[in-house]
C-alpha cells in the first residue's frame, strides 16, 4: 500500500525534480566558483540520482539505501573541507570516493547488492541506517551554521540550510516521494543561496558591508528626478593607516561605514579606498547638507578602539604587548544636487567631487555644497 502511495505521490511531483533542481545549483555553483558548494551538489545530485533509479529490480529501495550510506559522510567530509580550489588534492580524493559510490551503487547485482549493505559501516550499527544518516548530516549542518554565526558568510548559512533538510530526509520513516521531494527542496534552497552569495559578491563591498561602487553605478542609472550626492573622505587616512597599520585602518573604515549605514535618511555607499557615498533621493541641497552635516558630527565624536600588536619573544624574553588605545577620525564630504542645470550622473559626480575638494582644502572635517 505504501508503494502505491509512494507511486501516486511521484506522479504529482516529477522524479527528475530533485536531480534537476540540484545539478542546477551545482553548475551555478561551479560557475562561480563555489567549491564546497560544488562537492556538497554533486554527492545531492548522486543521491537524487540514485532515488530516481539504478537499473535494479526495485530502484527507489536501492537508491535510499545507497543514499543513507554514502551521502552523509561525503557530505559531512565535503562542509569540514576549507574553501580550496576544485582540482586539489583533497577535494579530488573526495569526488574519487563519490565516483566510487556511484559505481557501487549502479554495479552491484541485486544479488551482491544486501551483502554490501551489510558489510559497510551502516549495516552493522545497532542503530537504523536512516537515524545514523541524519544525525552525520544534521552534524555538518550546524558545522555550516556554526561557520555563519562566526565569520557572517551568508553561503554557510546556506550550506547549513542545505545539508538541514538533506538530514530530514534520512530519516527513518521518510518513504521515497517524501525524500525525493525533500532534496527538491534543498536543491532549491542551493540556488537561492548561490545566487544570493554571488550578488553579495558582486554588489557589496566585503570590507564595510555596503553596497559598492558598482551598484552606486546601477541605482543612479535608474534614479529620476532631483536626488542629492554626497562624497565622503576620511581624513588623514593614509598617515593613519602608515602610523597604525592596515587593520586599523580597516576598523576605521568599518566603524566609518556603520555610522554613514545608520543615516537611515539617506543610502550609503563604498566607493572604494577610504571613499564613501550618501545618495539622498528627492532631496533638497539645503536638506542634504544639513544630514550631512549631522553625520560628520556623528563621525567626530566617534571613538575607535585600535587593537596593539600580539606580544613578540625577542631574545628569549617576551615584549610586554602595548595597550589597546581608542582614537578618533573625521570626515570631509562634498554634496551635489542633481536639478534642472545639473542632469547627468557624471556632473553630479564630478559636482561632489569639486565640492569635496574644497571642503579638504578649507581644513578637512566639515561640508561643502557645490
Amino acid at each position: 500500500m505504501r508503494r502505491n502511495g509512494d507511486v501516486m505521490a511521484m506522479a504529482f511531483w516529477p522524479a527528475w525534480a530533485a536531480p534537476l533542481l540540484n545539478g542546477a545549483a551545482l553548475l551555478l555553483a561551479l560557475g562561480f566558483r563555489r567549491n564546497r558548494a560544488v562537492l556538497v551538489l554533486a554527492v545531492l545530485t548522486a543521491a537524487a540520482l540514485a532515488l530516481a533509479g539504478t537499473g535494479s529490480a526495485d530502484p527507489g529501495e536501492r537508491g535510499v539505501d545507497a543514499a543513507r550510506m554514502f551521502a552523509p559522510w561525503l557530505l559531512l567530509a565535503a562542509v569540514a573541507l576549507p574553501e580550496r580550489g576544485l582540482l586539489a588534492r583533497r577535494n579530488l580524493a573526495l569526488l574519487l570516493l563519490l565516483a566510487t559510490a556511484v559505481w557501487l551503487t549502479l554495479g552491484a547485482s541485486d544479488r551482491l547488492w544486501p551483502g554490501l549493505r551489510a558489510a559497510l559501516p551502516l549495516g552493522v550499527l545497532p542503530w537504523s541506517a536512516g537515524a545514523v544518516a541524519a544525525a552525520v548530516t544534521f552534524a555538518g549542518a550546524l558545522l555550516c551554521l556554526l561557520r555563519w554565526v562566526l565569520s557572517g558568510v551568508p553561503m554557510e548559512a546556506g550550506l547549513g540550510i542545505v545539508l538541514g533538510l538533506a538530514g530530514f530526509a534520512m530519516l527513518p520513516g521518510m518513504d521515497i516521494g517524501n525524500t525525493s521531494r525533500t532534496l527538491a527542496l534543498a536543491g532549491a534552497s542551493a540556488l537561492l543561496a548561490v545566487l544570493f552569495a554571488s550578488y553579495r559578491m558582486a554588489f557589496v563591498d566585503a570590507l564595510s558591508g555596503l553596497p559598492n561602487r558598482r551598484a552606486l553605478d546601477e541605482t543612479l542609472a535608474r534614479l529620476t528626478g532631483d536626488y542629492a550626492l554626497a562624497m565622503v573622505d576620511v581624513d588623514h587616512f593614509k598617515q593613519f593607516n602608515d602610523s597604525h597599520g592596515h587593520d586599523a585602518g580597516d576598523r576605521v573604515l568599518q566603524a566609518v561605514a556603520g555610522e554613514l549605514r545608520r543615516e537611515r535618511r539617506g543610502h550609503a555607499f563604498r566607493y572604494g579606498g577610504e571613499e564613501f557615498c550618501l545618495l539622498f533621493s528627492g532631496a533638497r541641497s539645503r536638506d542634504a547638507v544639513r544630514m550631512c552635516d549631522q553625520t560628520r558630527r556623528n563621525v567626530e565624536t566617534m571613538r575607535v578602539r585600535i587593537r596593539s600588536a600580539p606580544a613578540k619573544i625577542r631574545g628569549g624574553q617576551a615584549v610586554k604587548r602595548k595597550q589597546d588605545v581608542e582614537t578618533n577620525v573625521t570626515v570631509s564630504i562634498g554634496v551635489a544636487l542633481r536639478d534642472a542645470d545639473t542632469r547627468s550622473v557624471a556632473e553630479v559626480l564630478k559636482g561632489a567631487d569639486e565640492a569635496l575638494y574644497r571642503a579638504k582644502s578649507r581644513g578637512r572635517n566639515r561640508v561643502v555644497s557645490r
